[in-house]
């Protein structure tokens, strides 16, 4: 991979990421990311939800926003002081963030990605050697 230059690849199972990233489950990639991205409020808020979501692989198939919004990113960010029912409420300015931040995730290799028709997949990644940039 050239210094300063993004290359992203596709598997054989269709899966985008960054070239030299490798795929992670879960809690290898919460000790990383947090690392990486806990100076970020939002990527970093963003991150508990999709360690939340993700299977044992560090899978999200069949990724809806909407729920995903509402669901797991809620659960991690609901505190001691909001009622046991309180949810985000998902409107077009935090589709908004939300899709930018999980382009941003996938260029600093944390998030592989593939169209799954009408829905997206993403997995999650740690990039390859070196400081995400």
């Amino acid at each position: 991979m050239n210094v300063g230059k993004r290359e992203y690849v596709s598997d054989d199972d269709r899966w985008g990421y960054l070239a030299g990233a490798r795929f992670v489950g879960p809690d290898e990639w919460e000790k990383v990311a947090e690392e990486h991205l806990y100076r970020s409020m939002h990527l970093w808020a963003l991150a508990e939800g999709l360690i939340e979501a993700a299977d044992g692989e560090g899978q999200l198939i069949d990724f809806r926003p909407n729920e995903f919004y509402e669901g797991a990113l809620s659960d991690s960010m609901r505190n001691e002081d909001d009622p046991a029912g309180w949810k985000l409420t998902y409107d077009r300015f935090a589709a908004t963030v939300l899709l930018g931040s999980m382009v941003e995730l996938a260029h600093q290799g944390f998030l592989a990605q593939r169209g799954n028709g009408d829905t997206a997949d993403y997995r999650l990644s740690l990039p390859p050697v070196g400081e995400p940039e």
